[in-house]
């Protein structure tokens, strides 16, 4: 127990080994602070996430009924803020893509409306 002692005076009286010591303890606290800075809200900031949509789909005229699923669908995404969206041409959207610009690109394909028609 003496031994303890004299090792805690020599470190009280020693001004760069306190400092020093001072600093590692401080390193975990740090540490754990800005990880969960990291993780506390990880859903919080998607509406800054942007998103390209390209949307390529025909509607389609069948027995009097016209389906546009298509447009409905970026109708719908225009309201919603998630995500930062973009509606942009596959150009753009691939070109953004490349450059960083956006997160990932949605497409809507061409035969959106017929396969939705088809299958209702």
């Amino acid at each position: 127990m003496n031994m303890l002692k004299n090792e805690w005076k020599r470190l009280a009286h020693n001004k760069i080994l306190l400092i020093s010591s001072i600093v590692i303890l401080f390193i975990p606290i740090l540490y754990g602070a800005f990880f969960l800075k990291s993780v506390w809200d990880p859903y919080g900031k998607t509406g800054d996430l942007p998103v390209a949509v390209v949307n390529q789909d025909e509607k389609v005229d069948y027995s009097g009924k016209t389906l546009d699923v298509g447009n409905e669908l970026v109708s719908n995404l225009k309201e919603n803020k998630d995500l930062d969206w973009h509606f942009v041409k596959a150009s753009d959207a691939e070109k953004g893509l490349d450059d960083g610009k956006y997160f990932m690109v949605v497409t809507i394909p061409k035969d959106f409306s017929k396969k939705r028609f088809n299958s209702a």
